[in-house]
């Protein structure tokens, strides 16, 4: 009897769990969350905090160290970094979010694309994640390149910058090849740069492939490609084709020197004296824009450094809150757009490749794209150059003197995109920049260190990295300085 009741529970038993593995998939499958993520909607997060890192004002590379490093900006107090005093914590975070939450999401996309068969999502991801590498080693260096987005490598190798460079501009040439004959498409609402717009990303493509190949220019022959680049007619032609992302009008998806200065209440960021005394001499009409009056009505900077040694604020040298000029309303704009690479840019790079004998013109075609580039500049902050352009000041008499105006005129334009305008300055040594008084360090730097975990994780690359540039330090040059 015992055995009978024991073959019956058992057969019972089995009865109940094949019951309750049948259909066990389709039961426990919740139809309201998908399990295959569509490949665009990893898109505008993707953009936004890459934005929100290049030009974050106390988090990114936007502000300080930026547009200060840059000497467009200053500050009246907590001005460490503008002494060369960076904080780690903002280093790691800037690495390890560019890596994270960038570069690993476009590959994400890039993936997600392939499965899908959209060429054109494939082209966008790989252009984002081929600026994203650019960007990170034109802050620290070498990089982990190669190795970075394998997850079986837990301790990737890093690349020297000319491996990089030649990788991001192989990337840039693929992308725009995709998209000129690609298929699939991008949904608008995800696309926070152009509405999925896939003629305006080739043109970003050819754009910052032409930016990429102009900072190296000093490593090796790059003529002919960018030649090639002008000849094909894919640039940016107008600001309308400019990458930016386009902010809203509260926080946290305001622009991000709106949310730190203005709703955080940081109001120690002011204008560097070397800006001001610059448009001053050239009547700039920018300037107003750029910065706005101080308590007596006028536009004042104050020079980069300070703050050690000598106070800050500081009444005996001017150098107070009410006294130095803020930045103006425009910048301080909420939807104020955050600009991953505009026209006005690239008409100063062409400006600059022209007078340098890379591209056809001369000295007559670069005063064409430089006078381009300072007209599409006034247009971005709502003016007209007419009269700015007719000054005979302007007009580039031979290629040293096109060498200072264009790199000058640059450096303006490039006003509060502050890894761009430092990057800039440290390519072309314009303006010619005094370090900051009572700076830890005796020059401009040249790079940032690289994050602190590094030196625990992944000890025996980073102490390769460090020591082919001469050490893990910020006056450590980058290969095309």
């Amino acid at each position: 009897m015992k055995k009978i009741k024991l073959i019956l529970c058992t057969f019972i038993t089995l009865s109940v769990i094949s019951s309750c593995t049948k259909d066990f998939e389709e039961l426990n499958t919740d139809p309201n969350n998908a399990v295959a993520i569509p490949a665009h909607l990893l898109l505008g997060t993707t953009q936004r905090v890459y934005m929100n890192v290049m030009h974050g004002v106390l988090g990114g590379t936007g502000g300080d160290m930026g547009s200060i490093w840059a000497q467009q900006w200053t500050k009246v107090q907590y001005n460490s970094e503008e002494r060369y005093e960076p904080r780690r914590s903002v280093i790691d975070n800037i690495w390890n979010t560019t890596y994270a939450s960038v570069i690993s999401e476009a590959d994400a996309m890039e993936k997600l694309a392939i499965e899908e068969g959209n060429t054109n999502l494939q082209a966008v991801a790989m252009i984002m994640k081929a600026s994203s590498f650019q960007f990170l080693t034109d802050l620290y260096g070498p990089i982990p390149f190669t190795e970075a987005l394998d997850p079986a490598i837990l301790k990737p190798a890093y690349d020297d910058e000319a491996t990089v460079y030649e990788g991001i501009i192989s990337m840039y040439t693929d992308a725009a090849a995709m998209l000129a004959s690609g298929t699939g498409d991008i949904v608008a609402t995800s696309d926070l740069f152009y509405g999925g717009d896939t003629s305006k990303w080739r043109k970003l493509a050819n754009s910052l492939k032409f930016r990429a190949l102009m900072r190296i220019s000093s490593t090796r022959s790059v003529g002919s490609e960018l030649q090639a680049l002008v000849n094909g007619g894919g640039l940016m032609t107008s600001n309308a084709d400019n990458a930016q992302v386009s902010y809203l009008a509260a926080q946290p998806d305001a622009n991000p020197i709106y949310e730190t200065i203005v709703f955080g209440a940081r109001l120690e960021y002011k204008v560097n004296s070397l800006l001001v005394d610059r448009m001053v001499t050239l009547n700039d009409g920018r300037l107003a824009v750029y910065a706005a009056k101080n308590a007596s009505g006028q536009i004042v900077g104050k020079p980069a450094g300070y703050g050690d040694a000598t106070p800050l604020p500081n009444e005996d040298l001017g150098y107070t809150y009410s006294n130095i000029s803020g930045l103006g309303d425009f910048y301080l704009d909420p939807e104020l757009p955050g600009v991953l690479m505009s026209y006005y840019e690239l008409k100063f790079l062409m400006a600059e490749a022209a007078n340098e004998g890379y591209i056809s013109g001369g000295l007559a075609g670069a005063q064409a794209h430089y006078f381009d580039g300072i007209t599409a500049s006034f247009e971005f902050n709502g003016l007209s150059s007419a009269s700015y352009i007719s000054q005979l000041g302007l007009v580039l008499a031979n290629q040293n003197d096109g060498r200072q105006k264009i790199g000058e005129q640059k450096w303006f334009s490039l006003f509060a995109q502050g890894f761009e305008a430092w990057t800039e300055v440290r390519r072309t040594n314009v303006p010619a920049l005094v370090p900051a008084v009572e700076g830890d360090i005796s020059q401009v730097p040249s790079r940032y260190y690289y994050p602190t975990t590094e030196v625990s994780l992944n000890k025996a690359n980073y102490d390769a990295a460090a020591a082919s540039i001469g050490g893990d330090l910020l006056t450590s040059p980058l290969f095309w300085q």
